[in-house]
């Protein structure tokens, strides 16, 4: 069932779809301006969307998937600009199953929601992230418990950051 989510709801919209699709695994596909489809396959799971502004006006529409370089965790994976509509779609169990945004440029980007939320996603994207910070540090034994903690972290702050 296809929805388009009034503007004036945008925000809360973001915010909700958040909360409850965190942590699923997503697929992406980009039409720009009626050209060829692009499909980007995210190797993590969904953080979030969330909108940009300027000043009072929304600007853009932001995809967060869970990336495992601690510098790339809070950018976004994908940017739409001057997004138009927002059209949701749930499935047969009315649960959140594909989002559309429209863009005033004429690019379309679909972003489809596979499986359901799993925290077995979540402990694998902070031993991504703990390894990455473990490989900076040039191989350095002894600060195990130090990383998985601060990728913990990084992780619970990005993603309350998403819902609130």
């Amino acid at each position: 069932m296809k929805t388009e989510v009034k503007r004036s709801n945008w925000s809360r919209f973001c915010k909700r779809f958040t909360s409850l699709n965190q942590y699923r695994p997503v697929k992406v596909r980009i039409r720009r301006n009626g050209n060829k489809e692009t499909e980007i396959t995210c190797e993590t799971p969904l953080m979030g969307i969330a909108l940009t502004k300027k000043g009072r006006f929304i600007d853009g529409v932001e995809l967060f998937t869970a990336q495992t370089d601690p510098d790339r965790l809070t950018r976004p994976a994908l940017s739409i600009k001057e997004p138009v509509r927002i059209i949701a779609d749930k499935d047969k169990n009315k649960d959140d199953s594909r989002l559309m945004v429209e863009a005033s440029d004429g690019t379309q980007v679909q972003i489809d929601l596979a499986g359901q939320k799993d925290s077995g996603q979540v402990h694998s994207v902070v031993e991504k992230l703990a390894y990455t910070m473990y490989e900076r540090r040039g191989h350095q034994a002894g600060h195990d418990t130090e990383d998985w903690l601060e990728a913990e972290r990084l992780i619970t702050e990005t993603a309350d950051h998403l819902r609130h």
